[in-house]
């Protein structure tokens, strides 16, 4: 049985006007593409940063979004390793619709159990 883990990414639109084309793109492309075409992702649940917060508004994360995807498999390098190359060699559709700015761009992150 494989191990499981958590990707976690956080992202934003690449501007106000691109929200509705950056959730639908997420949604209906993204989302869909990773987990059939990346061995080892099986599921997601995306997020929106809420306005109630405990703390400041200065204080909070860059990122509005936040999706965790579920990953099972016992090679989680492998995993990073061929979604890496997918973003780059046309695996996956990307979208102008994401904020790819050095300050803004997707940050993407695994995690796996405590013990």
């Amino acid at each position: 049985m494989p191990g499981s883990a958590k990707m976690v990414v956080l992202i934003n639109p690449a501007s106000a006007a691109d929200e509705q084309e950056f959730n639908r793109w997420y949604d209906e492309v993204h989302v869909p593409q990773v987990v059939e075409r990346i061995p080892g992702i099986v599921g997601a649940t995306r997020l929106r940063l809420t306005k109630e917060q405990l703390l400041p508004e200065e204080a909070l994360p860059s990122r509005r979004y936040l999706t965790i995807y579920d990953v099972e498999t016992n090679d989680v390098q492998a995993t990073a390793d061929r979604l890496g190359t997918a973003l780059g060699d046309g695996t996956l559709d990307l979208s102008s619709a994401v904020d790819f700015t050095e300050a803004g761009g997707p940050q993407i992150h695994f995690y796996g159990p405590v013990s």
